[in-house]
């Protein structure tokens, strides 16, 4: 994944952004970097998800502190799983992870890195619609980094179990949806992605893991849809919000069916992840944390010096009317 967004709405007063999700919220708050901002800026945009407020897309309410995408950045999100980390027999030479069979190279999980770091010190705070905070932590986005890679992976690998196919047509239009149904425009979904250490040439990692997640939601649970008079006032309370958006209603609709329910369409899709996982235990080399099943995300390993995750986002379930 996911974003907050200012009242209005059904759901008046959450994407996303680890991650399972609320895909806008998810995400959006992974961008916020764990502090759950939000603001609305003077030509219209939105920032990340504020304690107490609502998700654009989702009319749910935050919770104190922040909602996790991712799912996707991350989120777009993904489910939380219970259980125990599953290990694979891997010897992580040159890699920082493993998911069954797939290795994840410690030189792309660098160069995201680096790519995002550069990417964060050349946002200013102002174009972020955020206030001025600390500069972005590199282990930490390692990994958040890690985590979005992980669950890639799974996610790409459970699509290809089930036949799920994502063509490249599609991915780009849910990028599109996603960032102007969740942040108000393109180029704002963007700023907020490299404030939250992504570079936008590796954005679409983050877009890519959330429309897996929601064909996958949809071979499990295809009729978990919002009804047309909740997307239809949903549709109305972003361009009541924002102004005109480049979507219609028709084109919105689709997206706006799956983000006001993602919640209900995550539990559908959890015995699923956790089948997943099994099938393709996850091992992360000790370099870079360890895999918390719990978490759904990569954490820093016990005893290290930085052996404190970076904060989990939460979500409040309560039903809002």
């Amino acid at each position: 994944m996911a974003v907050g967004w200012l009242g209005g709405g059904r759901l008046t007063g959450w994407w996303p952004l680890g991650w399972m999700t609320v895909p806008g919220c998810v995400v959006a708050a992974w961008l916020d970097g764990g502090r759950g901002e939000s603001d609305r800026r003077p030509d219209g945009e939105f920032g990340g998800c504020l304690a107490g407020e609502v998700c654009f897309a989702t009319g749910e309410r935050i919770a104190s502190g922040v909602v996790k995408f991712s799912r996707l950045l991350a989120g777009v999100g993904l489910a939380v799983l219970v259980g125990t980390a599953g290990t694979a027999c891997t010897t992580h030479a040159g890699a920082a992870a493993q998911v069954g069979s797939q290795s994840i190279e410690t030189a792309q999980l660098r160069g995201i890195v680096d790519r995002g770091l550069a990417a964060a010190d050349g946002v200013p705070a102002a174009q972020t619609g955020q206030t001025a905070t600390a500069p972005l932590n590199r282990l930490d986005l390692q990994r958040r980094t890690l985590t979005t890679l992980v669950q890639l992976h799974l996610l790409a690998g459970e699509a290809d179990r089930r036949g799920v196919t994502l063509s490249s047509g599609a991915i780009a239009s849910y990028y599109q949806a996603y960032a102007v149904l969740q942040f108000g425009s393109v180029p704002a979904f963007e700023r907020r992605a490299a404030a939250a250490g992504f570079a936008p040439r590796d954005v679409s990692l983050i877009v890519r893991s959330g429309a897996l997640e929601s064909a996958l939601s949809d071979r499990v649970s295809p009729h978990l849809l919002a009804t047309e008079a909740e997307t239809r006032e949903q549709y109305n309370s972003i361009v009541d919000q924002v102004g005109r958006i480049p979507l219609t209603y028709a084109q919105a609709k689709p997206y706006l069916a799956r983000f006001i329910v993602s919640q209900e369409r995550s539990v559908k899709l959890r015995p699923v992840l956790a089948q997943a996982e099994k099938k393709d235990p996850i091992s992360i080399n000790p370099r870079f944390g360890t895999w918390n099943t719990g978490q759904f995300a990569v954490i820093a390993a016990d005893g290290s010096i930085a052996s404190r995750p970076a904060p989990t986002p939460t979500v409040d379930l309560t039903a809002q009317s």
